[in-house]
């Protein structure tokens, strides 16, 4: 995986988000087991809940381009932030659902500039006591 590249299309795609009121611009890439790559930017809107973030935005057109969550093999994230912007908790719980547990998270921000100042951690690490589809299973004797 060459990080500069994914960081520096995630720069340029970062210029596609609708960010009216934040001005808060973050871009994912999906990077796929057969190598494609499939993007996505934060849309917000005037009623807040409606907004959609970038990682929940991509993780979407995986599922809509008809990937299943063992096709995925990370997560590239970029935010607009100093220090490194992590996943909220939607995106979490939507990522626990829809990727790996052990797929990487490469986690950066608008000062990184190479390798080093990426954070790599697995969806696990992101949401540990994940509540997932074994959740639902009740006690059924």
């Amino acid at each position: 995986m060459n990080f500069q590249e994914l960081l520096n299309k995630a720069k340029k795609l970062q210029t596609n988000a609708y960010v009216p009121y934040s001005n808060f611009r973050v871009a994912a890439i999906v990077i796929l087991k057969d190598k494609k790559e499939v993007t996505g930017v934060n849309v917000e809107n005037a009623s807040f809940p409606a907004t959609i973030c970038a990682e929940r935005t991509a993780l979407t057109q995986v599922i809509t381009l008809g990937y299943q969550k063992d096709d995925i093999e990370a997560l590239f994230l970029i935010t607009d932030s100093n220090s490194l912007g992590s996943p909220c908790g939607i995106c979490r719980q939507f990522m626990a659902e829809v990727m790996p547990m052990t797929a990487k998270v490469y986690i950066s921000n608008i000062n990184s500039k190479d390798e080093k100042d990426i954070k790599i951690v697995k969806v696990q690490d992101l949401l540990p006591f994940a509540f997932i589809s074994e959740s639902l299973k009740g006690n059924n004797k």
